[in-house]
Parts: structure tokens; sequence; C-alpha cells
């Protein structure tokens, strides 16, 4: 079953490898789909979208995030 991709931006893990930092930065703050076998393996996110992620879940109630 395939699951809908939750990104703009797909690398494949073997090119994100090489060199994460340059291409997070040519994502220009968009998230990164990494792919493996044209499978979604993990999304790389930039941190100022993970921080508001985590704000946001904290708003919601949900636990606070371990420091």
């Amino acid at each position: 079953m395939l699951s809908p991709m939750r990104a703009r931006r797909t690398i494949s893990v073997t090119d994100f490898r090489k060199n994460p930092a340059r291409h997070m930065t040519e994502a220009r703050g968009d998230t990164l789909a990494v792919l493996s076998r044209n499978r979604v393996e993990f999304y790389a996110v930039p941190p100022v979208l993970f921080e508001a992620l985590l704000d946001r879940l904290e708003a919601l109630g949900g636990r606070e995030p371990s420091k």
C-alpha cells in the first residue's frame, strides 16, 4: 500500500548522504522526503519547522519534549 507523500521535494538517500547540509540549504526551508527504493525512508525537516511542530504539539496538550 502506498502512503501519501508529505513533502514537495524528494531526494534519494544516496544523494542525501553525500552532503545533507547542502541539500537542506537548497531546499530553502522545505521538508525533504528522503527515498530508498522509491519509498519514503524518512523526512528531513529544517530545525525551525521541527521546533514549530513541537510547540504546536505542546499547545495541543501533548507532553513537553525532553531537553
